[in-house]
């Protein structure tokens, strides 16, 4: 009989701790998000997304971004940082450019943040300078149903938006240098 009761009341108490466990998963949290990244920037002089459309008063060239970087992160560790973004000049004298793209946050263990990404250049600064927003839209394994956003800043070490690279297509040239930069901002997931 003691044997009976024992066993009933261990079952009821793994039972409890098994659903407090579960609940408590189940809610997302908000947490904050700081992040340090470094990489390389590449470009291509045609964009990718046929539905892209330069906004009004501005007019083409229009050309693709590619940020490939690595870096860590509050909300996913050491991480890696992909993103494509449609650009064009905001101005005459080519000083300033804008875009939109999306971007992909991928942690060591193989999860992935999704973010849609708006973009600034300053060119007339030395080295030119970027700020960036990028909007959660999702994930995969622990960041799946991710939301959140987070602004970014830093600096692009390229001296001309186009290089002139004997030997390489231009389809894709690789910048002379990179780019760093921070993220801050929360991430609920």
């Amino acid at each position: 009989m003691k044997r009976l009761f024992a066993i009933t009341v261990a079952m009821l108490l793994y039972s409890a701790m098994f659903f407090v466990v579960v609940c408590t998963g189940a809610d997302p949290v908000t947490k904050p998000l700081k992040a340090m990244w470094t990489g390389t920037l590449y470009i291509s002089p045609n964009c990718a997304d046929p539905g892209f459309q330069v906004p009004f008063p501005f007019s083409p060239p229009v050309f693709q971004v590619i940020n490939v970087g690595k870096g860590v992160s509050t909300g996913s560790g050491e991480s890696d940082w992909l993103s494509v973004i449609c650009t064009y000049f905001t101005s005459a004298d080519l000083s300033t450019m804008a875009g939109s793209g999306w971007g992909l946050v991928t942690a060591a263990n193989g999860d992935t943040i999704h973010a849609q990404v708006e973009l600034t250049v300053d060119r007339s600064t030395d080295p030119p300078r970027w700020t960036e927003t990028e909007t959660f839209v999702g994930g995969t394994g622990r960041f799946e149903g991710a939301t959140g956003r987070s602004d970014s800043g830093g600096t692009w070490t390229v001296t001309d938006p186009f290089p002139s690279v004997p030997g390489i297509p231009p389809q894709l040239l690789q910048a002379p240098q990179g780019w760093v930069g921070t993220s801050i901002g929360e991430i609920t997931f």
